[in-house]
């Protein structure tokens, strides 16, 4: 029995040093739908800081459930971003470093991540795949002054059937989560009386869209 003891060992070594991260790029959202809506009379200045542009997750777990995930994101966000921010206001400017004044805009809007979490199906017991994102969006004035936070948040779930691995459902999951962070940044702006003041929009042009991101969007 002894002489086989090593040979097993060396066996079990190799199989855990192969084991490599849980790799997941979100991309392919195609041609993401412009919302349907009349654009808020404002002009404002967007910044994307490369911490948002190229947002990258990454989270070590036990072996038994998982073990390191790697979840890449920023691309796809920035895409969902521009989209809906360039259908919500009569003009929208990419910027391409970060202001400190930005005359002739009524604001300066600069987004972040301030959270995100996945969960697999041994995590909630429930045969789906989960995804939130937490979003931190500063509107800034001409002067770039902070008038406010405008917290904007994301959900995307999959179920397992169907789906080939666990990084399909997560990547699945995620698509999901971006159309739901354009469509909660649509509802959001209408929903907010704080928010049209910082953009400097008023309150009688505020006028829903006909259709959102969400209801639209291919994968």
């Amino acid at each position: 029995m002894r002489i086989f003891k090593p040979v097993f060992v060396i066996f079990l070594l190799s199989a855990v040093a192969g084991c490599g991260p849980n790799v997941v790029k979100v991309e392919n959202l195609q041609a993401f739908p412009k919302p349907v809506m009349t654009p808020l009379p404002a002009r404002v200045a967007v910044y994307y800081p490369e911490s948002f542009r190229t947002y990258t997750y990454r989270e070590e777990r036990d072996i038994a459930i998982g073990g390191e995930w790697i979840i890449t994101l920023g691309e796809t966000q920035h895409q969902v971003f521009n989209v809906v921010l360039d259908a919500m206001f009569e003009e929208t400017v990419e910027l391409d470093s970060e202001p400190t004044t930005a005359d002739g805009f009524n604001a300066i809007i600069v987004p972040s991540v301030a959270d995100f979490q996945f969960a697999l199906p041994s995590d909630n017991r429930v045969n789906v795949f989960e995804i939130w994102v937490k979003y931190n969006i500063s509107i800034r004035d001409a002067t770039g002054e902070e008038l406010g936070n405008w917290p904007v948040t994301a959900y995307g779930r999959t179920p397992t059937a169907m789906l080939k691995s666990s990084e399909t459902a997560i990547h699945a999951a995620a698509l999901i989560a971006m159309r739901d962070a354009g469509a909660s940044m649509i509802s959001g702006v209408y929903r907010d009386p704080r928010l049209r003041e910082w953009l400097g929009v008023p309150q009688r042009s505020a006028t829903r869209p006909a259709t959102t991101p969400a209801q639209g969007a291919g994968q």
